[in-house]
């Protein structure tokens, strides 16, 4: 039961191993010129594997104002 691992494969042109696997930044970039999304790819024939996003924005916390009440 030895198997022996296997190289990821490109779906469209075939070439096999994790090296021809590459990401590029997008060209659109944030206020604070971070990339908004990574692009997967093959280096060889192009084909899109995923598009991930890097960019996000922070969570901020709702401030809940309640009226003053003067209880007497």
């Amino acid at each position: 039961m030895d198997k022996e691992p296997t190289s990821p494969k490109c779906p469209s042109c075939g070439v096999a191993g994790i090296e021809h696997f590459v990401s590029k930044e997008s060209t659109s970039r944030s206020r604070y010129r971070e990339p908004w999304f990574f692009v997967i790819y093959c280096d060889q024939c192009g084909h899109v594997y995923n598009v991930i996003a890097k960019h996000v924005f922070a969570q901020t916390a709702t401030r809940v104002v309640l009226p003053n009440e003067n209880v007497e």
